[in-house]
Parts: structure tokens; C-alpha cells; sequence
């Protein structure tokens, strides 16, 4: 009979991981899909008493209506931005490279005197780096075509789990609470946590696109690149999406600025570029973590990590596991904490534990010969 059970939770055990492992391609988007519910619970709740007797459509409207106003558009964006980007590497850098050379062969001037940079090996890294861009350029382009049809599979993935997590998320997290191992105030931490985070990424997300957007406006300005304004609204609607950020912006800024024979501003414009890509890093987890119980180390951790296991998607899912780490972390010493008391006490030796006399010397080796 015992070896029956076993066999019989070997067997569940084996099939569920194997659906996983099947389907384990596609469960980034259909986990964003549920996050994204989670976030926009509270408006299909407000959809749902607007539309009556029609309120059976409302996660049909809120999915349709996702789709097409946030994501499409930034994947078209993001898309267009690395096509620009390919496309900008992909020109004729001859004429540049050679006013490079040429402004290094012949100085520039620091206190008077001149600095001559150049020779054989100036110029073979110049074009060595002329051919490295054109190769970059091609190899962009031709990812940027065959990821297409992943980009659309994943869409219409998580618009699909995206309905249904909206229809029946009810009754999924009751499902979950019921099938759940833990307590049920245990469990009812997790969901607070889990919930917790998403609004703690929107949030964050949204603080990082303003703050980035002020300060690229305040260099492109400070650096009078032309259509400074757009260029920041561009930059900051760029920061939202994982992996591309305000970089065509600033960068392509920074090259304009080369280009036109503007070295200095050029030099001032690289370093707000690195200001800029390192604000994310800094703004982002703080406000993240502002929402949650979670540090802001653990934050950036958790957003790194995510981003190198889950690709773009890492900025929602990373933060997520890392505060179900910490809530396991936190809920086995809350409840146990007790046994973890206890367990202390039992190691310490038994002659700590005794009880010393109230008129005992502290030091016995302190005590005169005479009161000995």
C-alpha cells in the first residue's frame, strides 16, 4: 500500500513537471499576463458596476483595450527604434571617421599647449571600429526580422492569459488559497506581497520615465541639440521599455553633437549619458521598494536578475520572485520564532543557565585571602 502512494506521487509529480517543461517558452508572457491582471483588478471592478447587465464583457473590453493602447504601441515603438538605430549605424561613416582623425592628427589645445593624438594605429582602430558598427548593423536588422513572429506569439499570448486572469482570477486565487500548504494568514501575506510589488513596479516605471525625461531635457537643452522637447517626450516614453531605454536618444544626441564639430558639448553630452542610463538604477528601486518591505538592494537584485533570466520581462517578474523570497525568508522566522528561541537556549551551556546567588561575586578569583 505505502509503495503505491509513493508511486502514485512520483507519477503526479512527474506529469505536472512535464507540462511545465512543455510550456515553459511560453510562460513569460502568460505570467505577465496574470501580473497585469493582478495591477488591473481594481478597474475591472469599477468596469464591471459601469456596464450593468453588460458587465460579463468588461475583462473582454479592459484586454482589448491593454492591447491596443500599451502594448501595441510600445513594441512599435521599440521596434522602430532599433531599426532607426541599425539604420543609423548602417550609413556612411567614412566622412566622420576622417574629421575624427583628422581633429585628433592635428591637436587640441589644453592650457596653451597642444596635444598631438595619431599615427598608424589611430587610424586602424578608427576603421576598425567603422567595421565593427556595419557588422553590428546587420546583425540588429536581421534579429529584428526573425524575432517578428515571437514578438507576435507573445503578444497574442498575453493578451489571451490577460483575459482570462481578469474573468477568472477570483477564482484562481481562491483556488490557490485552498490548494496552498501554508496557513491561510501565510498565504494571504504572499498575495499582499505579490501585489504589493506589481504596483510597486508600475510605479517605479513611471517614476523613472519622468525623471529621466527631465534630465535628458535638461542637457539637450543645456547643449542646445535642436528639438529638445520631443526629443525628451521620445526619451522618456523610450525609458519605459526594458533593454532600449532613453539610449537612442542620448546617444544619437551625443553623435549629432560630434558631428557637428561640437567636441566639448559632445564630451558634456557623454557624461549626462551615463547620469541619464545610471538614474534608472537608483530611482527605480527606491520607489519599488518604497512600496514594498523590501530593500532596495534586494530590488536591484531582483530587477538584474530578472532581466538576465527573463529578458525584458525581468523588470516585472524579478521583483516579484525576489519578494517571495522574502516573504518565505520572513514568515519561517515570524511563526518560528519561538522554536528558533528555544533552540538557542537548549545550546547554550548548562552552567549560563544556572541561577547565581543575588550576594555571589561576579569573579571568584576577585575574592581577598582573608574572606577566603
Amino acid at each position: 500500500m505505502e509503495q503505491d502512494r509513493r508511486l502514485s506521487i512520483v507519477l503526479r509529480v512527474g506529469l505536472v513537471i512535464l507540462f511545465f517543461w512543455m510550456v515553459r517558452e511560453i510562460l513569460v508572457p502568460i505570467a505577465l499576463g496574470g501580473l497585469f491582471a493582478l495591477l488591473m483588478n481594481p478597474l475591472r471592478e469599477r468596469l464591471e458596476r459601469r456596464m450593468g447587465r453588460f458587465r460579463d464583457y468588461a475583462p473582454l473590453v479592459l484586454a482589448s483595450g491593454t492591447l491596443v493602447l500599451v502594448v501595441i504601441p510600445f513594441v512599435y515603438i521599440a521596434i522602430e527604434a532599433v531599426r532607426s538605430i541599425n539604420h543609423f549605424l548602417a550609413r556612411d561613416w567614412t566622412p566622420i571617421i576622417t574629421r575624427m582623425q583628422s581633429f585628433l592628427t592635428e591637436g587640441f589645445y589644453i592650457r596653451g599647449r597642444t596635444i598631438h593624438i595619431g599615427g598608424s594605429d589611430l587610424q586602424a582602430a578608427i576603421q576598425d571600429v567603422g567595421q565593427r558598427l556595419a557588422t553590428l548593423a546587420a546583425d540588429g536588422a536581421s534579429s529584428v526580422a526573425s524575432a517578428v513572429p515571437s514578438i507576435m506569439l507573445a503578444l497574442f499570448l498575453f493578451a489571451v492569459s490577460l483575459y482570462y486572469f481578469l474573468r477568472d482570477g477570483g477564482a484562481l486565487v481562491n483556488w490557490l488559497s485552498q490548494q496552498s500548504p501554508f496557513p491561510d494568514d501565510q498565504t494571504q501575506d504572499l498575495f499582499a506581497s505579490v501585489q504589493e510589488t506589481v504596483d510597486g513596479a508600475i510605479l517605479g516605471i513611471m517614476a523613472t520615465a519622468l525623471v529621466q525625461g527631465g534630465l535628458t531635457f535638461v542637457a539637450l537643452t543645456v547643449f542646445s541639440v535642436p528639438n529638445a522637447f520631443l526629443l525628451s517626450i521620445l526619451a522618456m516614453l523610450l525609458s519605459v521599455i526594458p533593454l532600449v531605454g532613453t539610449t537612442p536618444v542620448t546617444v544619437g544626441s551625443t553623435i549629432y553633437l560630434f558631428m557637428s564639430g561640437r567636441f566639448g558639448a559632445g564630451i558634456g553630452m557623454l557624461i549626462a549619458v551615463v547620469v541619464i542610463g545610471l538614474s534608472d538604477n537608483v530611482v527605480r528601486p527606491w520607489v519599488q521598494s518604497s512600496q514594498t518591505r523590501m530593500h532596495p538592494l534586494v530590488v536591484l537584485l531582483g530587477i538584474f536578475g530578472g532581466l538576465e533570466l527573463f529578458g525584458a520581462a525581468g523588470v516585472f517578474l524579478g521583483p516579484v520572485v525576489a519578494a517571495m523570497a522574502v516573504w518565505s525568508v520572513e514568515t519561517y522566522v515570524k511563526y518560528h520564532a519561538p522554536e528558533l528561541a528555544e533552540l538557542r537556549t537548549s545550546q547554550l551551556p548548562r552552567s549560563s543557565l544556572a541561577p547565581r546567588p543575588s550576594n555571589a561575586p561576579k569573579n571568584p578569583q576577585s575574592i581577598p585571602p582573608a574572606a577566603k
